[in-house]
């Protein structure tokens, strides 16, 4: 869990979740002796995905409502398609393109898990 208190520590102080999902994937290859030029970009995709998933998360029951942790997801939800991220941001925040993200949202995940976003 400190792994993700400190990433959103980071995200609050203005980093993007892409350039930590970039450092997240980096790290996990660095730590095996892996040169990360050298590596496919889908090695330890599957990993860094999870573990802005729990990011998300963290963002959304920890910092609900905060300016900040919702531009940041707001940012990450139109590069990723990933469901904690979309619930996170619409289950907790407020924000002018609301009713856009919601519709992309609900075009890309089953309607039961939606319906909250109301």
């Amino acid at each position: 869990m400190k792994e993700v208190e400190a990433a959103v520590d980071r995200i609050l102080l203005g980093e993007s979740m892409q350039s930590l999902a970039e450092s997240y994937r980096e790290q996990l290859l660095v730590g095996l002796g892996l040169d990360p030029e050298d590596c496919e970009d889908t090695l330890f995709l599957k990993e860094t995905h999870k573990f802005m998933s729990k990011v998300c998360l963290y963002l959304g029951e920890r910092h609900a409502g905060d300016s900040r942790a919702s531009a940041a997801l707001q940012a990450w939800v139109r590069v990723v398609e990933d469901y904690d991220a979309y619930d996170a941001l619409l289950s907790n925040y407020r924000f002018a393109s609301r009713e856009v993200v919601i519709r992309r949202g609900r075009m890309l995940f089953p309607g039961p898990l939606t319906a909250h976003w109301d």
